[in-house]
């Protein structure tokens, strides 16, 4: 589940993209707490497939319901974008500032990058015939309302339109495994 903060009125009505810098992936169950979705007054559930695509999206691990998978995020952002020059005791606020300006642009829209596909780590997600796509397993599976259709090769192709933000997959290719919706088999 994605949270950006109170994005819809008292009508459930969306009203804004987000709210916040802050756009987190939240646990569905946590602690027993219950809740109407789209409470007034209160954060806006954003619900995805799995945890790559809200990543996709521009979010990362909540610091509360999903602490562990918020250090080890933490850890290899760090660790995969040095240039930033944060370490441990940055305020993941920072980071949020970061993930804000890779997500969107000043118009709202979305940010993207070109890169090598020989480059692209699993759980990244891409843009192909304007239609998004997972790769994972060496393979690129286009996402759908429904879930995954079965992977495709893309090949003949060399660079690729990523949507996931870039210090995400830098992320990912320092050794973070987002959650997907997909089974994943080990490289040969």
């Amino acid at each position: 589940m994605g949270n950006r903060g109170v994005i819809h009125d008292e009508h459930q009505n969306i009203v804004r993209p987000f709210k916040l810098k802050a756009w987190l992936i939240c646990l569905l169950e946590f602690k027993g707490r219950k809740r109407r979705v789209m409470t007034p007054d209160r954060y806006t559930e954003l619900f995805f497939l799995d945890e790559a695509t809200a990543f996709s999206a521009g979010h990362r691990p909540c610091a509360e319901c999903r602490r562990a998978a918020f250090n080890r995020f933490k850890h290899f952002w760090l660790g995969s974008n040095p240039e930033y020059g944060y370490n441990e005791r940055t305020p993941i606020w920072k980071i949020d500032e970061v993930l804000h300006k890779e997500r969107i642009n000043r118009s709202g829209k979305k940010t993207t990058f070109t890169e090598s596909i020989d480059r692209l780590p699993v759980g990244s997600f891409i843009l192909h015939d304007y239609e998004p796509y997972l790769f994972a397993d060496r393979l690129f599976f286009r996402w759908t309302p429904e879930g995954y259709d079965d992977g495709i090769s893309l090949t003949g192709i060399n660079r690729v339109e990523v949507l996931t933000p870039r210090s995400v997959v830098n992320t990912f290719r320092a050794g973070y495994k987002p959650q997907m919706a997909i089974t994943v088999h080990p490289a040969p």
